[in-house]
């Protein structure tokens, strides 16, 4: 469940910044190199099936949506005297951002069976499967939106917080690293005009 909060919340991020973003877009990285997971028995993939279907990862992820595009949309308002049209055009960019982001969500968790299979243990998916088809574990999975539409203005604060402290110790990384410079091109030339002894 942990990795699925994590995969959300990195796309709702990711398609924030995105969203945001004005410059143009390098063009894409070449895809990674595929390398080919160990075989997995096939009961154990069929348990691992079942977990996800009891976790619910896409009725979850549709809940979600409606609440990350909202929040999309309140991180790229645009100012009040922004004409119509292109008020629309950044609108359905947003949407179209977000869609694509929702439609890759969907496709990773359609591989997590094979994930599950391979990262937990047998007992493990047994035990992970009776807490989610458990009301207590169908109640979580009721109120994650509530807990991820919670969250959200908090890691938003937090990167509000830190994107200046981070720019500071920037700032001084650099500063270190002219000074550096500076002095290391100083020496050769000092002791380039001193008198030969």
């Amino acid at each position: 469940m942990k990795h699925l909060k994590v995969l959300l919340s990195s796309l709702a991020l990711s398609s924030l910044a995105l969203a945001q973003s004005n410059a143009p877009q390098a063009a894409p990285a070449a895809p990674a190199p595929t390398v080919a997971a160990p075989a997995v028995d096939a009961a154990k993939l069929a348990l691992a099936r079942e977990v996800i279907a009891a976790m619910q990862a896409d009725k979850m992820l549709d809940r979600m949506t409606a609440q990350m595009k909202q929040m999309a949309m309140q991180m790229t308002a645009l100012p009040s005297d922004t004409p119509p049209a292109k008020r629309a055009k950044a609108e359905a960019l947003s949407n179209k951002i977000m869609d694509l982001s929702m439609e890759a969500a969907k496709g990773m968790i359609a591989k997590m069976d094979a994930l599950y299979a391979e990262v937990y243990s047998e007992a493990e998916l047994k035990a992970m499967k009776a807490f989610f088809a458990s009301p207590e574990g169908q109640s979580m999975l009721a109120k994650q939106p509530q807990v991820m539409q919670r969250v959200m203005p908090l890691a938003q604060a937090m990167q509000t917080e830190l994107m200046p402290k981070i720019q500071q110790l920037v700032q001084q990384a650099q500063a270190e690293e002219a000074a550096e410079a500076a002095a290391a091109t100083e020496t050769p030339a000092a002791k380039a005009t001193e008198p030969a002894k």
